[in-house]
Parts: structure tokens; sequence; C-alpha cells
């Protein structure tokens, strides 16, 4: 299996070969969207590639590691899901990896968590594995695979490189691109005006300003990914560039955050005038670290 078996977009797939030949990838990966079976493979894939021994290429798919791996018997892949389906991930499980991430691997140089539907996490449940995500142990990778990125608490998120199994380049049409463009810019001006006029006539569409809003929310993801040392999807890198050079990572968080809070304002059928109107400010606020009042 090659990773063109993937359904994965152009950039993700550059992205995880590069970091996997360079020996540089994040210890912590998301993968989203596809089928079930789709991310579980990956997730396997990507695993194997970790522990292999082999030369060149990995996985190489012949060493020793990579025949556990195939056989799923491999003692430093770590394989955990709910005990049944759509059921809670529980609270003990993700406390038992965090204390299991700290014992040394057995066969090899590093450790891989494979966390399965982790869309089925409650608070308490991804609270857990917080502190072992920010900072895990070294040669220690976790691997979790979710139905889409908006499932997770966004402090679960910010700490992961979100590769996404969808196969699509973008999304939205031109108009939206250059819209939500307009709006990351205008953010990092120190003009109220430019941002009052990135948001011109969507006060009259709601459905405008919800496709701007999840346009601008992927922008705000990308720049993470980028600030992060990641590489953001080509359609995103001239806005991810740019706030990657003005803003802090923490700022890009507060952003993404808000967007997402924005757009699920407009799924509530909220004032389109009076979100419109919120919007500048709101980002506004974000950008400067700022409480809202």
């Amino acid at each position: 299996m090659s990773w063109s078996d993937f359904a994965l977009n152009p950039q993700d797939r550059q992205f995880l070969e590069s970091r996997l030949r360079h020996g540089t990838l994040p210890q912590t990966l998301l993968l989203e969207g596809g089928r079930e079976e789709e991310r579980r493979a990956l997730a396997k894939e990507i695993a194997a590639a970790l522990v292999c021994q082999g030369d060149g290429a990995r996985p190489c798919g012949v060493c020793r590691a990579c025949v556990k791996s195939r056989a799923d018997s491999h003692p430093d892949i770590k394989f955990y899901a709910p005990e049944k389906k759509n059921s809670i991930f529980k609270v003990e499980t993700c406390r038992e990896i965090r204390q299991d991430a700290f014992i040394l691997p057995n066969d090899g140089d590093c450790k891989v968590y494979i966390l399965e539907d982790s869309q089925n996490m409650n608070d308490s449940s991804e609270n857990a594995l917080l502190k072992i995500l920010e900072e895990p142990p070294a040669g220690v990778y976790f691997v979790l695979t979710c139905d889409s990125r908006f499932s997770m608490l966004p402090t679960v998120l910010s700490r992961a490189v979100v590769l996404s199994l969808t196969g699509e380049v973008c999304p939205f049409s031109d108009e939206t691109l250059e819209t939500a463009f307009g709006l990351a810019k205008a953010v990092v001006s120190q003009s109220e005006l430019a941002l009052l006029r990135a948001t011109e006539g969507l006060e009259k569409d709601r459905d405008a300003v919800k496709t701007t809003l999840m346009c601008l929310s992927e922008i705000f993801e990308n720049a993470l990914k980028q600030k992060n040392g990641g590489t953001p999807a080509a359609q995103y890198a001239e806005p991810a560039a740019l706030l990657c050079e003005k803003l802090t990572n923490h700022k890009l968080y507060a952003l993404w955050n808000t967007a997402g809070e924005l757009k699920a304002d407009a799924d509530r059928n909220a004032n389109t005038n009076l979100l419109v109107t919120g919007l500048c400010y709101r980002l506004r606020c974000a950008a400067e670290n700022k409480t809202e009042f």
C-alpha cells in the first residue's frame, strides 16, 4: 500500500510523506473525514511507518517491525476505541493512555497510540488527554481519528495537525474565498474601515455569511497548522502566511474559535444584520486578545 492509495488532498499527502521521510512528523495527528475503515487503515499505515526499521521509504513492509504491524501484533502500537459503536470514550481509558505513555517502548524507539472515533470523547475524556498531548514524551505519537474536526474540543484540536480524508482541494467558490481572504487580511490590519469594507453585502445573504465563516475558519486553522510546523493547504497559503507573521499561536486559536462561534450563531438563525455588525468587533477582540463584553 502507498500513500497515494488514501484519499488525502495533495497538500496533506505531501506533508505526510515529507515529514515521515525526514523524521519530523508531529507527535499528534488528527485524521478526519472519509469512512471509518479508511481512517483506520491510514492510522495503521502511519503507525507502521513510525515503527518501521527498514531503509528507504517507510513503511518498508518487510522488516520485522512491519511484519508485526501488518499482523496487528506490534507491542508499541496501541489501539483504543469506545467499547461499543457511538458509546462514550471512557475517561479511564484516557488516563490509562496517559500513564502508559511514559513507559519505554518494547521493540524500538517509539510508541504509537491510535485513538479511533475520538469524536466520542466527552469533555472529561478530552481534558484527561490534554497535558500529554501538549507535552508528549520523546518518541511517543498519538493518531486520533474522527468523523469531523468540528466534533473535537478546540483545546485538543489546537494541539494536533489535521489530515483530511476528503480528496477535495477546495469546497468554496472564488467569491467566498475572496471575501474570507479579505476578512483575514483586515483582521491583522490597523484599519477598522478595512474590516467594515470586507463585510459589505454579507448582511443581505445569510447563506453567504455561513459559507464565509466556514472558509474563514479553514484559513485560521491552516494558519495554526503553519504556525506549528505544518504546511497549509495551497488555497489558504497566502492569508495563512500573513496571519502567522502577525499573530501569536494563542491569538490564532482565539480567531479560529470565534469564527466557529459566529458560524454557530448563524446556524441558530441569529439576526443577520446584528451578526455581521458584531462580527467585526468579535474578530478584532480575538486578534487583540481582548475580552468581549
